[in-house]
């Protein structure tokens, strides 16, 4: 992955000083875009496993409406956190069971065998310390990423308007005075990479952190729900 990152930049540096002379000056330039997003992700190839480098494109479906696996994940294991607490406290002991069997969540699991066993608080907290320890590690790499993109944006934006600014001394030195193309490339691709970083991956890693925020604190409150229910069960 390293090598294709690798290979990736390569091309978007020798993409920039392609010539120019004959496109059509326009708002929309796909060769400045191609610099600033093939740049970035060529970094995180870089600097990233395969299976991050995965996750960090896998991250974005959590945006779109009935693919946001990992939220709904946390609103699952809320609603049966509630549940069994509710049930438990009515001593409703064999329903409650059947939640925690029926629900796919490995906290809510631990959480019945945990009361179930009367365990100590410090085996509590140390069994809910990995269950959050896991998630950290699956979802952190992804939020990193996209930290890393809001401020590679900007940085390839200035390899855009590097390559335009050669591209315009070159054209300025030869009979062909068309120097239009070679300065839309130097300001779109400040402007392109400004707003891919700042606009768009900066909010994408604010939000997926909330997720990672979200899940923390709901294996939070199972772990506290634990101890109460334990803390009533002694005598």
């Amino acid at each position: 992955m390293q090598i294709l990152g690798i290979a990736i930049l390569f091309l978007v540096v020798w993409y920039g000083f392609k010539d120019r002379s004959g496109e059509a000056i326009s708002a929309f330039d796909p060769h400045a875009l191609l610099m600033v997003v093939g740049g970035s992700f060529a970094a995180v190839l870089i600097s990233s496993s395969p299976r991050n480098a995965l996750l960090t494109l896998v991250g974005l479906g959590e945006f779109i409406p009935g693919v946001r696996r990992f939220a709904k994940g946390t609103h699952r294991i809320e609603e049966d956190r509630e549940k069994l607490v509710a049930l438990w406290r009515e001593g409703k002991r064999s329903q409650a069971t059947d939640v925690a069997t029926a629900s796919p969540s490995p906290a809510i699991t631990k959480m019945l065998d945990l009361i179930m066993s009367r365990s100590r608080p410090a085996v509590v907290s140390s069994t809910f310390l990995e269950l959050k320890h896991d998630e950290v590690a699956y979802w952190q790499p992804i939020v990193h990423n996209w930290e890393m993109l809001s401020k590679l944006g900007p940085s390839f934006g200035m390899v855009g308007t590097i390559t335009g600014m050669v591209q315009l001394f070159k054209n300025m030195s030869s009979s062909n005075l068309n120097i239009g193309a070679a300065m839309s490339l130097a300001l779109l691709a400040t402007l392109y990479g400004v707003a891919f970083g700042a606009g768009l991956a900066g909010p994408i890693s604010h939000f997926l952190n909330g997720l990672l925020d979200d899940r923390l604190g709901c294996l939070e409150r199972c772990e506290q729900s634990v101890n109460e229910l334990i803390s009533r069960a002694e005598p």
